[in-house]
């Protein structure tokens, strides 16, 4: 009877070590060769400040291979907005979106998702030495598998060639990555093992429940 609840659990681990294979970074920090080739990509940009040039070379070689987020500050145009290429008036969160969503395609693929998202809900409530609130509508917080994903998005043409929505929809915008060293929020890591588990045990109990009729 046990045999029969074998491939149950074989499903589950082989489900959860997949899982694993796309979620973490199994290559380690950038390599001295990987530097050098995204920064002369990042140099030869014309998009990119130097300033912006200089913190992604040091977010390069400060890596250690591990996972981070990037947190997005933005803030909206107000009322209707012509779309890049059309013409066409929609609001800016439509806009915003033609851009979100290849992004976002490209980025699941490489085992980053978003982790929050959300609307601003006051100004700042305790601040110094800082410029002042530009008027952020909105946070989003991406996860990164890799620093190596983030530069390869960087160099992707179809990211670049669309980027052209997010200027257009937003009036400012701030993007810092992260790294995370407490946080209270449950990681897929142990949410999607807790799942497989639930579902796996559920599956074993129904096997086991009709052996037992027969």
């Amino acid at each position: 009877m046990r045999n029969m609840t074998y491939p149950i659990w074989a499903t589950a681990i082989l489900l959860y070590l997949l899982f694993l294979g796309w979620h973490e970074n199994w290559h380690g920090p950038l390599t001295q060769d990987e530097i050098e080739k995204f920064s002369s990509h990042i140099n030869a940009s014309e998009t990119l400040s130097p300033d912006q040039q200089q913190a992604l070379t040091d977010f390069m070689r400060s890596d250690n291979g591990g996972e981070f987020f990037m947190v997005n500050f933005g803030t909206y145009f107000r009322g209707q907005i012509a779309e890049p290429g059309s013409g066409k008036m929609m609001s800016a969160a439509a806009v915003l979106d033609k851009y979100f969503r290849p992004f976002m395609g490209k980025a699941l693929r490489r085992g980053s998702y978003p982790a929050l998202s959300g609307n601003m809900l006051g100004g700042y409530i305790e601040a110094w030495g800082t410029s002042a609130n530009p008027g952020w509508t909105g946070v989003g917080i991406i996860r990164y598998r890799s620093r190596r994903d983030l530069l390869h998005m960087v160099m992707d043409t179809d990211v670049s060639d669309s980027h052209i929505f997010k200027k257009a929809a937003l009036s400012a915008t701030l993007a810092t990555p992260v790294g995370i060293r407490f946080g209270a929020l449950l990681s897929p890591r142990l949410w999607f093992a807790l799942l497989l588990l639930a579902l796996a045990a559920l599956a074993q109990i129904m096997v086991l429940s009709r052996k037992g009729k027969t």
